[in-house]
């Protein structure tokens, strides 16, 4: 088999598994938030790193597998390369599965950014009657809980 094809299959093969890993993190990031999702999420993007450096990898071997073939400018020697059906179609899917985890990277990015906001105005709230323009420490110097009382929304902290 034709070594620049075997590139190619396996970068779609490992951007399919990057798809998939998106869409996981994807219906993770839509969910409720709690410990096991956390783990989970954790997981997901580890998962999510490791396919990332290995399609930066088998890409990188394309671009060498394409110099060596004697194509000047591996960045854009593909459509020089692509002879038959057969190429042409794997990386047609290579590239559609690429633009495919590129909007669910932008979305889950996007999904990110919403969890982060909220997060920050909880706390913001939570240290709004502080009366500090820095955030305010919760344990004293001793590792207790601050005795002076806040008042949030009804609820009393001692």
């Amino acid at each position: 088999m034709n070594t620049l094809l075997f590139c190619i299959q396996n970068e779609t093969d490992a951007m399919t598994a990057l798809v998939e890993v998106l869409g996981q993190e994807q219906t993770a990031l839509t969910q409720a938030p709690s410990l096991p999702l956390m783990e989970e999420i954790n997981a997901v993007m580890q998962r999510k790193n490791q396919l990332i450096a290995s399609i930066s990898q088998l890409g990188h071997t394309r671009k060498n597998e394409l110099t060596r073939l004697g194509f000047k400018h591996p960045e854009t020697s593909m459509p020089e390369w692509l002879q038959d059906q057969a190429q042409v179609e794997c990386w047609a899917k290579l590239m559609k599965l690429t633009r495919k985890a590129k909007e669910l990277n932008r979305v889950n990015g996007l999904l990110i950014t919403k969890h982060l906001i909220r997060n920050q105005s909880t706390l913001q709230v939570l240290y709004q009657n502080h009366g500090s323009t820095s955030t305010p420490s919760l344990y004293g110097a001793n590792g207790q809980s601050n005795t002076q009382r806040s008042t949030v929304r009804g609820f009393i902290a001692i």
